[in-house]
């Protein structure tokens, strides 16, 4: 046992040796790459031109239907334009995690005498880190979804009062855009509208864009609606909306009350802790002076 104990030793510091000389030889070169990102959201940031330098020599394609699957989520969050760089990051991200349990999984090896619960244990915590990324991208998207659900219908309520005072589509949306003092990722996108608008980017190609980014079902149905009624404008485009308005505070009431419902749900936990501990402050005293009773 001792042998393999110094061997994985040698297998240990090698391994180390060759990640460091990696890191630190082709950490320039993607330095300036990774200087955009956040600390707070990326904390192993300085790790990651290991991930980048194993991504570009293994040549990876991102062509598999996880890859597609997490562009499209990547897309929604930050952008389309960006879906090439995140996604990068993201796999890159998950390289160094791998390549941080390896020598974590020697450690435990050696400290442990290669007891087999151990190395389950450390190789169990680094997969539930793996598919941390996925969970926190995908509840990233969620809330982004329940956002925009949420503050759709206030949006197409000013649209249609002010197409119905007579202002047209894009000097409606110039001003709710102009009126709006939200950092919402919904605002964000009726002011990226905006701008395409006053670039010379049409109005069905603006709000077919709007549409994609935003990808949610009410918004695509109503940008469509517009789309098709913008050329004729008048009265039934206005009635139109107002119907649209209508459907969307109710899908606005739903997720309202599907967040209570969480809510709800949440408290439960700490409530069970609460009750549990009641009974116990209420029982021992009754067992301590039963206990009382029957040694008399």
């Amino acid at each position: 046992m001792s042998k393999l104990l110094i061997l994985t030793g040698i297998i240990l510091v090698v391994y180390i040796i060759t990640f460091t000389v990696i890191l630190i030889k082709y950490y320039s070169n993607y330095s300036k790459y990774c200087s955009v990102l956040k600390s707070k959201e990326y904390r192993l940031k300085s790790l990651l031109p290991f991930g980048l330098f194993i991504l570009d020599k293994s040549r990876y394609s991102f062509n598999s239907a996880y890859d597609r699957r997490t562009i499209g989520r990547i897309s929604e969050i930050y952008g389309q334009e960006y879906s090439a760089f995140y996604i990068r990051i993201f796999h890159a991200k998950k390289i160094v995690l791998l390549a941080l349990i390896i020598p974590v999984e020697l450690l435990v090896g050696i400290l442990s005498d290669y007891q087999a619960a151990f190395n389950i244990y450390i190789t169990f915590l680094f997969g539930l880190m793996l598919v941390l990324d996925d969970t926190i991208l995908t509840n990233k998207v969620k809330k982004r979804r329940l956002e925009i659900q949420l503050e759709f219908p206030d949006f197409i309520n000013k649209l249609t009062l002010l197409l119905n005072a007579g202002l047209t589509m894009s000097k409606a949306w110039e001003k709710i855009s102009l009126d709006s003092k939200k950092v919402s990722a919904f605002h964000k996108e009726v002011k990226k509208t905006v701008a395409q608008l006053k670039t010379g980017v049409s109005e069905a190609e603006a709000f077919g864009e709007f549409a994609k980014r935003l990808k949610t079902p009410e918004i695509s149905r109503v940008m469509s609606i517009i789309i098709q009624n913008s050329k004729k404008g008048g009265y039934d485009l206005v009635m139109t909306l107002k119907l649209q308005s209508n459907e969307s505070w109710e899908i606005r009431k739903n997720a309202v009350r599907r967040l209570g419902e969480e809510a709800s749900t949440k408290l439960l936990f700490p409530m069970m802790i609460m009750f549990f501990a009641i009974i116990i402050i209420v029982v021992t005293p009754a067992l301590i002076s039963m206990q009382g009773i029957s040694n008399f």
